[in-house]
């Protein structure tokens, strides 16, 4: 079966292989894989040209190959077993990913091109409040297209440790305040994100990023976790005439949460996008504030949509 999610063509197996057809050398052409491989060629760019930040993957359930690029064009060639593969360029915080059907003796051709436009859940900060410190492991369940691609702790395919009734986090690393991590997103993901109900801010961004918080305070987020939204993002926040902010609290089809032993979450995560100017009031959401009672968790992210860094 063949899935496309990037620019893929394909290529027949080259025909000399069997005729014994010759190139320009005189010499007979010769296969550079295992009988029992095929061949996958093709070129990465970023936004059609050549990036010396790309890098490519190919994975196969839990195996995972990193395949090198010609710096000059961002042309690969790699030679890969049987089965259904997943070729994943990365450039940046951006990627770009195909399946593609690896059969023996036959060459495909994948092109992938990374689009510098991409949105990603930025800074989601997810805070464990167990009522006693309890050994806990945390995955982010996303699609084979996502990859997460910052965390701290170091996320190595979930976090594992102890949750401590504070909301902090204890793993062998040491103890962090909360869980961070960064996710790209597909751009159905975005798609499906509610934009009918939000907030109109202006101002510098600092007093954006305020306003920003004080709406977190009305969800019920505690001081600590409000200060650590306002730390995170007074700088990274870029500029713009006007912020249209979205509150989005379904978000498990875009990065999905397993906790094990299983705590209530809330989530929160603001999509937030420039709307030129206020002039037209968006409706305002109903905000109920989430219930902390007991053993819980909650967690806040930014999603920056049609907005410049």
């Amino acid at each position: 079966m063949f899935f496309v999610f990037g620019w893929l063509a394909c290529a027949t197996v080259d025909e000399g292989k069997e005729s014994g057809d010759t190139g320009d050398t005189g010499e007979p052409d010769t296969w550079p894989c295992a009988d029992d491989e095929g061949q996958v060629v093709g070129v990465v760019t970023r936004d059609g040209g050549v990036s010396d930040r790309a890098r490519l993957e190919a994975r196969l359930d839990d195996e995972t190959i990193e395949v090198d690029l010609d710096p000059a064009d961002g042309s690969y060639s790699v030679c890969l077993a049987v089965g259904e593969w997943q070729l994943v360029a990365f450039a940046a915080d951006c990627d770009d990913a195909s399946m593609v059907d690896v059969v023996a003796g036959e060459v495909v051709e994948v092109n992938l091109d990374v689009d510098s436009g991409c949105s990603t859940a930025d800074k989601p900060n997810l805070y464990l409040y167990p009522s006693r410190p309890t050994r806990t492991e945390v995955r982010v369940e996303v699609d084979r297209r996502q990859h997460i691609f910052a965390s701290d702790p170091p996320y190595r395919d979930g976090w594992r440790g102890v949750a401590l009734p504070d909301g902090r986090f204890v793993t062998a690393d040491g103890p962090a305040p909360f869980l961070f991590y960064e996710v790209t997103l597909v751009r159905h993901q975005v798609a499906a994100m509610q934009r009918e109900f939000g907030w109109c801010l202006q101002g510098e961004v600092p007093e954006v990023v305020g306003q920003m918080a004080d709406l977190l305070g009305r969800y019920g987020f505690n001081a600590v976790e409000v200060d650590d939204f306002v730390e995170g993002w007074r700088i990274d926040l870029p500029p713009a005439a006007a912020y249209g902010v979205f509150p989005q609290l379904r978000v498990d089809h875009a990065a999905a949460l397993d906790i094990q032993p299983p705590l209530p979450v809330d989530r929160l995560w603001l999509l937030v996008a420039d709307v030129g100017d206020c002039d037209g009031a968006l409706p305002a959401p109903p905000v109920v504030p989430f219930d902390r009672t007991g053993a819980h968790a909650v967690e806040w992210g930014v999603v920056l949509h049609d907005i410049v860094r």
